[in-house]
């Protein structure tokens, strides 16, 4: 039970720290080249622009695994659940009889 937790504060770490640095304050500070850079001290838009994209498509990849990730986490969570549920219904009795406590006397 300890190891799920780990794994969910590992993952509410890397949500946070993606979302931090892919803030547009973070990113406008990265530069791909000195041309990038050079053309970014100009009014046009068009290289600051390709700058956005290139970071979105390197952000794409951990949002997918992400959601993958959230998505595999959550459909096993619900079997476990289920399973637990099922046996629950299959055997009702059956906890007491674990304990070591009987009725008879």
């Amino acid at each position: 039970m300890l190891k799920r937790f780990s794994f969910l504060r590992s993952c509410v770490l890397t949500a946070a720290l993606l979302g931090v640095f892919s803030t547009p304050a973070v990113i406008s500070q990265a530069a791909a080249c000195p041309m990038c850079k050079q053309l970014n001290e100009t009014d046009n838009s068009k290289p600051r622009a390709y700058m956005y994209s290139i970071a979105f498509m390197l952000a794409m990849p951990a949002m997918l695994l992400s959601g993958f990730g959230v998505a595999f986490f959550k459909m096993m969570k619900r079997e476990q659940e289920t399973v637990q549920q099922y046996e629950n219904n299959r055997n009702p009795h059956q906890s007491d009889a674990d304990s070591g406590m009987s009725d008879s006397k």
